[in-house]
């Protein structure tokens, strides 16, 4: 079975990076779909869930921080996960595949910047303390989230570094609830993906009874142009044998 995430960086179905984007994405055929910082019309056909609209940064009608997309409809749909998340940047819900019943969780853990608006409680926000305070709380969804047949994709906002021992202490304390986050629920499955000397900050992470058959980037290069600030992620999982 095929998934696609991409951080699309708010292309709509009328910019000029629409159709290629659209292009490069049907040539996996996902049957799972994740875009980030996407529209909600972006997509016709299939079936689509978002999260809220109300991210922080004011309102803007079709805009989405994270959507699923399946070729089957969805149940057991979630756009809150919790509270005390930082809010419009969750999704999850139960669709069929061809692996069968599969739970998936779309996010858009906040960036490093998000302080630089007032917030969803009206206060200011300091330095990566949204993201933080996301991935404190992801940690009790996953924990409760099935262990078999679940995905967790979307833009993460974090590289995974190769020497983890040299990262600087902030650092360090944000791997650290990352891991804490979505071990021992899930693992992550594109820790080591790069484009261009770039590692990616858009991951899949899977349950154990599930793994990757082949994983591939997705450029974003288109020319002279970019098709967004962010390469995509393809990836084909398959049911471990027992």
């Amino acid at each position: 079975m095929k998934i696609v995430n991409w951080n699309v960086n708010w292309a709509t179905s009328s910019s000029e990076r629409f159709p290629e984007i659209l292009n490069r994405i049907n040539r996996h055929a996902p049957e799972i779909l994740c875009l980030t910082e996407a529209q909600a019309g972006f997509l016709q056909n299939g079936y689509l869930i978002c999260a809220g609209s109300d991210y922080g940064y004011g309102l803007q009608k079709t805009r989405r921080k994270v959507l699923l997309w399946s070729k089957k409809p969805w149940d057991q749909v979630d756009n809150n996960g919790d509270n005390r998340l930082p809010p419009g940047r969750f999704v999850s819900g139960v669709t069929r595949t061809s692996l069968g019943k599969l739970t998936v969780v779309g996010v858009c853990i906040p960036w490093s910047g998000s302080q630089a608006h007032k917030g969803y409680n009206g206060e200011p926000r300091r330095a990566w303390e949204d993201h933080e305070q996301y991935l404190e709380h992801l940690a009790g969804i996953l924990a409760h989230a099935p262990s078999k047949r679940l995905v967790v994709l979307g833009d993460f906002n974090q590289r995974i570094a190769r020497s983890p021992g040299r990262l600087k202490k902030e650092s360090a304390y944000r791997a650290d609830l990352l891991r804490r986050a979505i071990a021992p629920h899930v693992a992550l499955a594109t820790s080591e993906l790069e484009y261009r000397g770039r590692r990616t900050i858009d991951h899949v992470c899977l349950s154990a009874d599930l793994a990757i058959t082949s994983l591939d980037v997705i450029s974003h290069v288109h020319g002279e142009k970019k098709l967004s600030d962010h390469f995509g992620v393809a990836a084909d999982i398959s049911v471990q044998s027992s």
